[in-house]
């Protein structure tokens, strides 16, 4: 587990790529210090008055990455809604990695943050608690991992899930690092394809960026991709395809029934400001209505935000998809359903996240955020 540094940089932090931090969730092993960026300051837009907004003006500390699974972030500043809801947000954090940001939220200092299911429940399960994470909110109510494959010869996109499996038989997989948790998810599809971990060969090759490099260079065959968007960007910049979206019919449920983005706060803040909480639960909600009344205004958003304005097309798919796909699988105001939780504790026992009985719907999902 990489060590986080204690210090937070002063200057702004480039959100110019997803290409170079895509995938900070999971255990995926990130390099450099917290870099933190400007945000909504104080004094903007605080009036205050929005439905749902903290009672009272309240310091709220918020960690994010580039990319779209973390695009609502980049719009509730963008659209400056953070003072509507009487938060101050001065800055955002940028953890280096999933680890280093859920040894800030156990260290409090992070406030809220969106983190992968899975991390979430192995940081429950050993910490202590009160400074545990707790979820209170479903913010990605869908899986977002899919195999990208290079351009040769692959099955057909009609082929069944086990004979796309078969088909990477004796090939080099590349993921983010060997037991993260791109790692744990191509373990999981194997064995539910009949496959065991011998039968193919992954490889640790880092993020979207050299992952593309790699791939183009003949050293990889296929990679684990981490989020909707950054899979079809590496697809047209390799001149592959997403051979395998986990999402798609036909997939086991461990597979594509997965809900891998949760909302997360420390359980004694949750306890001791759940205004603030579900303010900013609110104010997340916000973006979502706005993401959806303002689509190309939003892709345009994404694409300069975290593709350096050369993935338009990657961002208007990813905004069409979230419209059509993942917003309808919402909860009022990101509520957490127990099915949802009980099975992503059952992928959880079974990839070996955590041991059976350590996480429970009822000890990790907060009052105000169960369906």
């Amino acid at each position: 587990m990489r060590v986080f540094d204690s210090a937070f940089a002063d200057t702004r932090a480039s959100r110019r790529t997803v290409l170079r931090m895509a995938g900070a969730s999971l255990l995926a092993a990130g390099a450099g210090s917290v870099l933190a960026a400007c945000g909504d300051s104080p004094g903007s837009a605080t009036t205050g008055d929005a439905k749902g907004a903290a009672a009272k003006p309240t310091p709220f500390h918020v960690a994010t990455a580039p990319g779209d699974n973390y695009f609502i972030d980049a719009v509730n500043l963008d659209q400056k809604q953070y003072g509507k809801y009487n938060l101050q947000v001065p800055k955002f954090l940028y953890p280096s990695s999933g680890v280093q940001g859920m040894q800030l939220q156990t260290a409090g200092q992070i406030d809220g943050q969106m983190q992968d299911t899975l991390l979430t429940m192995a940081t429950f399960a050993h910490s202590r608690p009160g400074e545990r994470p707790i979820v209170i909110g479903m913010r990605i109510p869908e899986t977002t991992y899919s195999i990208v494959v290079d351009k040769g010869a692959w099955p057909a996109a009609s082929a069944s899930f086990k004979e796309k499996m078969a088909a990477l038989k004796g090939k080099t997989i590349g993921v983010t690092a060997i037991g993260a948790g791109a790692d744990k998810q191509l373990r999981l599809a194997l064995h539910q394809a009949g496959l065991t971990d011998s039968d193919v060969v992954p490889l640790a090759v880092g993020q979207t960026t050299p992952a593309i490099a790699q791939m183009n260079a003949g050293k990889i065959d296929a990679y684990v991709g981490i989020t909707y968007a950054t899979a079809r960007l590496m697809a047209a910049q390799t001149g592959g395809r997403v051979l395998i979206d986990f999402t798609e019919p036909g997939l086991p449920d461990l597979l594509s029934k997965q809900q891998v983005d949760v909302l997360i706060t420390r359980e004694d803040y949750a306890k001791s400001d759940p205004d603030a909480c579900q303010a900013w639960l609110a104010a997340q909600w916000a973006a979502k209505d706005w993401i959806l009344a303002n689509r190309d205004q939003a892709a345009d958003l994404l694409d300069t935000g975290s593709f350096d304005g050369k993935g338009l097309d990657v961002s208007k798919q990813y905004i069409q998809h979230f419209a059509d796909a993942v917003v309808p699988k919402l909860q009022p105001q990101w509520k957490v359903t127990k099915e949802a939780i009980d099975l992503m504790i059952k992928v959880a026992e079974q990839t070996g996240t955590v041991s059976a009985g350590q996480v429970t719907y009822e000890a990790l999902v907060a009052d105000f955020a169960r369906a």
